[in-house]
């Protein structure tokens, strides 16, 4: 989705801003665990695919530098207010993760999380990502992905996938997104298939891991 469809929304963009402020608490219960692995080993500067509220500041050390690449500006308020909880030092881009303006080999840690599903060009997102990581740098992921073809979960993600993706805008409910971080070109992938189960359907099967430049 583009900036200006962020900006121009202003019935889904708040809402969505306070939905996730809302769930904050209920969705540290369900990532708490792998979220502490990925992000054990961060360096004292990160870069953020669109970070939300700020959910995931809570698990970067105090005193840590974010860069947050944060299209929705609805979203921003909570992104300082989370930033002021957990001493985290925060500069916000209103950018969307197509068009990333940090030179090339300028960072060591990315993190994305229920993120892929929402930029318009993922492959294209994914090579930004790729871009401005050093050599030998990660990107850390967690994303709900495409269930197996003809199951149960196929079906419902097939079925709900217009009004998901109006709602929580641009969502898709079922990318191919594992075969997508492969394709990329990086050095080691490290991924994940697993099924998180919450009352959210759409999105059991989940992918995490981490993708070497």
């Amino acid at each position: 989705m583009s900036k200006n469809s962020f900006e121009l929304n202003e019935f889904r963009g708040p809402l969505n801003s306070w939905m996730f402020k809302t769930l904050d608490g209920y969705m540290d219960y369900l990532f708490v665990r792998t979220k502490r692995d990925l992000f054990k080993n961060h360096p004292d500067t990160v870069v953020e695919i669109g970070p939300g509220t700020g959910a995931n500041m809570r698990y970067l050390r105090k005193g840590s530098t974010l860069i947050a690449i944060e299209p929705n500006i609805h979203m921003h308020k909570n992104l300082r207010q989370s930033a002021l909880d957990h001493g985290i030092n925060l500069e916000i881009k209103s950018l969307i993760g197509e068009a990333i303006d940090m030179a090339s080999d300028s960072c060591e840690f990315v993190i994305g999380t229920l993120v892929l599903c929402t930029v318009d060009d993922p492959r294209l997102c994914l090579e930004q990502i790729k871009r401005i990581l050093k050599q030998g740098g990660e990107f850390v992921f967690i994303e709900h992905v495409k269930a197996r073809s003809g199951t149960l979960l196929a079906f419902i993600q097939r079925l709900i996938h217009r009004p998901w993706h109006w709602f929580f805008e641009g969502c898709h409910t079922n990318r191919d997104t594992s075969a997508l971080i492969r394709s990329i070109g990086f050095s080691e992938v490290h991924l994940d298939a697993y099924a998180l189960y919450s009352p959210f359907v759409p999105i059991i099967p989940q992918i995490k891991g981490r993708a070497i430049k």
